[in-house]
């Protein structure tokens, strides 16, 4: 018997993986600075690969919205609006205290 699959729960699996990932990318390119090696072909590649780990945070974050709108019987829609992946200035600010 196969398991029910969640597919959000799994697309925030993958975000928290890439979010480690991102992470730890933005470390070795803070080192590159810090040592002044900014022109260094490997901080370059590094730099290149962190825009391609964000870029795959906010292609997730816009699955998870659409699952939502399966979930909520509106498959159709294809169009996320940004705010409804975006965090708000208050949860913003409230993460901060």
């Amino acid at each position: 018997m196969a398991e029910d699959v969640n597919p959000t729960k799994t697309l925030a699996s993958a975000k928290e993986k890439l979010i480690e990932e991102r992470r730890a990318l933005a470390v070795t390119i803070a080192l590159g600075y810090r040592r002044r090696r900014t022109d260094d072909p490997q901080i370059n590649e590094t730099r290149v690969a962190f825009i391609d780990v964000q870029n795959l945070i906010e292609a997730i974050d816009r699955a998870i919205a659409h699952e939502k709108l399966i979930a909520n019987g509106q498959p159709t829609s294809f169009v996320v609006s940004a705010l409804e992946t975006a965090p708000s200035a208050a949860s913003c600010l409230d993460s901060r205290q």
